[in-house]
């Protein structure tokens, strides 16, 4: 059994996700019980303003949402999140979120850990217009 405390001034970028995302976002990463081949298990906290680039996971994702205000956004539209939400994005489901303009957001994360697992090179959907 391992302890963690979510802490938003904790974790930094992982070089090889800088290029994915816009503004300031740190990863915490805690200890997976599913070790090797399952998924890992982290927060991400996004400054105001922060957010992913949009992408799609392979073998899907879970989000809880434990601090701010943040958007979420599919195919269907943008959602505003905050603490207490779950979001489960299907295999494959084309996606992007972060933190409102004007509000930071965590939220931790359950995933497969393979590099493969995302894909970057997806279209660009809405996610260029009217963010800020």
């Amino acid at each position: 059994m391992d302890f963690a405390t979510e802490d938003r001034m904790q974790g930094d970028m992982p070089e090889s996700f800088a290029p994915h995302f816009q503004g300031t976002a740190r990863f915490q990463f805690f200890e997976s019980p599913f070790a090797p081949e399952g998924p890992g298990v982290g927060a991400v906290h996004f400054e105001a303003g922060a957010r992913t680039r949009p992408h799609v996971h392979h073998g899907g994702q879970v989000l809880y949402v434990t601090h701010g205000e943040g958007i979420v956004a599919d195919r269907s539209g943008r959602r505003i999140v905050r603490p207490g939400d779950v979001i489960t994005v299907a295999r494959d489901e084309w996606h992007w979120h972060g933190a409102t303009p004007h509000s930071p957001m965590s939220h931790v994360i359950v995933q497969l850990r393979e590099s493969d697992d995302v894909s970057w090179d997806v279209d660009q959907g809405d996610w260029s217009q009217d963010y800020d």
